[in-house]
């Protein structure tokens, strides 16, 4: 590829992603008084819609929100984690009472961390048991626009029923970029 034809694909990856999309999201309230948001109107179940509420939502890919889903009031995170030269996209749940970012063994293992890679812990889980978990450094952890090198991660053994993530996003990341949640687009609005 010349450099020219090189340079004008750059440039156009840089206008497009600059560019406001607009979004469609509906709401509706179910029997029990739960408010649901979806993002198809098919997905609306035909004795509410009626009762359904339709906006469209400016989405900014500029770098100032990032798209979440929201389900039975959990909170699922798209990141992306590097670990030496080995990049990988999965799915967090966001959890404010996490003090540190956990990924599960199937993570560690698709970014190619070793046991020797680690150090073993101890970590007390919210129902109070003490769990052993290993503790290692990854390179980044990005989530949309925000990134955080060098950041420590514990890595569990998932037990019980399965969190529908592949772990948690916790404190040691998210207590560095002030943001708050939007819960009618569904995403995270970075305020910084």
């Amino acid at each position: 590829m010349s450099s020219n034809r090189f340079a004008a694909v750059i440039f156009m990856v840089i206008i497009t992603s600059a560019v406001s999309a607009q979004a469609d999201f509906f709401q509706y309230t179910d029997d029990s008084g739960t408010v649901v948001i979806v993002d198809d109107a098919g997905k609306i179940p035909p004795r509410f819609r009626h009762r359904t509420k339709s906006r469209a939502v400016e989405v900014e890919s500029g770098g100032r929100s990032t798209g979440v889903t929201i389900r039975m009031n959990r909170i699922y995170v798209p990141v992306t984690l590097s670990y030496r030269g080995r990049t990988i996209k999965a799915t967090l749940l966001l959890d404010t009472g996490a003090s540190t970012t956990m990924i599960t063994t199937q993570v560690a293992d698709r970014l190619g961390i070793r046991p020797d890679q680690t150090e073993l812990q101890h970590a007390q889980v919210a129902d109070g048991r003490v769990l052993e978990t290993y503790l290692t450094k990854i390179d980044s952890l990005a989530v949309g626009p925000k990134i955080k090198h060098d950041l420590g991660v514990n890595i569990m053994p998932m037990s019980g029923p399965s969190l529908g993530a592949d772990g948690l996003l916790g404190m040691n990341f998210l207590s560095d970029y002030p943001y708050q949640l939007d819960l009618n687009t569904q995403s995270i609005n970075w305020m910084q």
